[in-house]
């Protein structure tokens, strides 16, 4: 265990450094500490990296325990290093020389660097203890294959069994015409005898004939057009469901500058008109998914829903719902709010996680089951969101629709909301519905969020 102590005590050495910057950081801050925060940066970038050289030389057993200790230990300081090193380099603690903002630059890139090399090497480390699973899908695959067998053996079975049937009438019809051909010549002459007075009859029975057609006529446009509104009302936004949601989970955290998880309510703090620039990372591995992106960030659309399709009210009462955000939050800023909410919206390619909202496309599982996860750096002392990290995990096994559905989700977390108690909702930290867009009850939670209130978990009255 002497390797696995000595770990655990360089842990906490970067804890202490940590400690240090942020007692640093409360206190007032002026040009002269500058040299001393970028001092403290680089020690825990330097701690940081000797600790990930230790664990990739695989000279220390990693146990599950351990394991978490070192993903939150790692990651906690490494989320907010970058963090400072733009607020250094935006002037937000005093001018740099050129020499310090050389560093400044440097240690940001260093970053992350070393945030995508903690995230794989987790990650990998993760994905050893999942051969187990490998194994199982493999065998539930096998399964699968064999329900198809069958299916379609019986279904050759229920082709066979058709046709025989057929041929059997077949052959009933043609004993039943020879029968009839037997009799047919002795009805002949009394069906002769009979004509001559159906047709005496013919005259009356065309004219009652045609009162009956236009009677049943009337009752067939009747029907029809009742038909038509039942059918109408059985389908407002039916088309809209989704079938293959499948099991879509998502995790949710606010962190300070101090790298400290938290439980607050956040909210953009932009300027009135200002744009709310979103990046995509890795989006050059995936460009089948950009226009995916583009539809959910940017689309205006609303489609209306019957309220019974999700349980929210009784059938013909419908509600409005949003495909994209840019038509929920221009809908939400309708009403006169304290804060600016966000109506420009901007996609940008970003490799190095440019915008004020960052997603991640990843082809890794997330160890802790989510498919999506958001991460949102704030100042909890004005409750302000300043930065908002979205990770799609596992983006190769994802169908258009789900990954639409998380993306959806996760952006209403960027934006401030928290968990949904309604399992219909969007918002659900489990995805069951199978109508998946943006809800009036989100809606109506961004406008009381930008507001001044104090709550951001979406609620549904309705």
């Amino acid at each position: 265990m002497g390797r696995e102590e000595h770990l655990v005590r360089e842990l906490q050495q970067l804890a202490l450094i940590q400690k240090k910057l942020d007692h640093l950081l409360n206190s007032k801050i002026d040009s002269e500490q500058i040299p001393t925060i970028i001092e403290h940066l680089g020690s825990t970038q330097n701690s940081a990296t000797k600790i990930i050289d230790d664990i990739s030389s695989n000279k220390i057993k990693i146990t599950k325990e351990l394991l978490t200790t070192i993903s939150h230990e790692l990651r906690t300081p490494l989320v907010p290093i970058r963090t400072y090193a733009e607020m250094l380099l935006q002037g937000k603690f005093g001018t740099l020389n050129p020499e310090q903002a050389k560093r400044v630059e440097i240690l940001n890139l260093s970053s992350q660097q070393l945030q995508k090399k903690v995230e794989s090497l987790l990650d990998k480390k993760i994905l050893v203890s999942d051969t187990d699973h490998l194994a199982h899908d493999h065998k539930i695959r096998e399964l699968e294959q064999e329900k198809q067998i069958l299916k379609k053996i019986n279904e050759l079975l229920d082709k066979k069994i058709v046709d025989e049937s057929a041929e059997i009438k077949e052959l009933k019809k043609d004993l039943s015409k020879s029968e009839h051909q037997t009799k047919e010549f002795e009805q002949e002459k009394i069906i002769l005898d009979k004509t001559v007075r159906v047709e005496e009859q013919k005259n009356i029975l065309l004219a009652k004939k045609n009162i009956i057609i236009i009677a049943i006529a009337a009752l067939v446009i009747g029907a029809g057009f009742t038909a038509y509104s039942v059918y109408v009302v059985n389908v407002v936004g039916e088309q809209y469901k989704v079938t293959d949601i499948g099991n879509i989970q998502s995790g949710y955290v606010i962190q300070n500058l101090r790298g400290d998880t938290i439980d607050t309510f956040l909210s953009w703090r932009l300027v009135s008109g200002a744009t709310l620039h979103v990046g995509i990372t890795n989006g050059e591995k995936y460009p089948e998914k950009i226009p995916l992106i583009k539809e959910i960030v940017l689309s205006d659309e609303s489609i209306e829903i019957d309220d019974s399709l999700l349980h929210k009210g009784l059938k013909g009462s419908v509600s409005t719902y949003y495909v994209g955000w840019s038509g929920a939050l221009k809908q939400a800023s309708e009403k006169k709010t304290l804060y600016y909410i966000p109506t420009n919206l901007q996609v940008v390619e970003s490799s190095n996680g440019e915008g004020d909202i960052n997603i991640v496309l990843s082809n890794l599982k997330s160890g802790d089951g989510y498919t999506g996860h958001t991460t949102s750096i704030a100042d909890d002392s004005k409750n302000q969101i300043l930065k908002s990290t979205i990770t799609i995990y596992d983006v190769d096994n994802l169908s258009d629709d789900q990954f639409k559905t998380i993306l959806r989700h996760e952006l209403g977390h960027a934006l401030g909301l928290a968990h949904s108690t309604a399992p219909e909702d969007l918002m659900h930290p489990v995805i069951r519905t199978k109508y998946p867009y943006i809800s009036d009850c989100a809606i109506d939670t961004i406008v009381e969020l930008y507001d001044g209130g104090k709550n951001s978990q979406v609620t549904c009255g309705k």
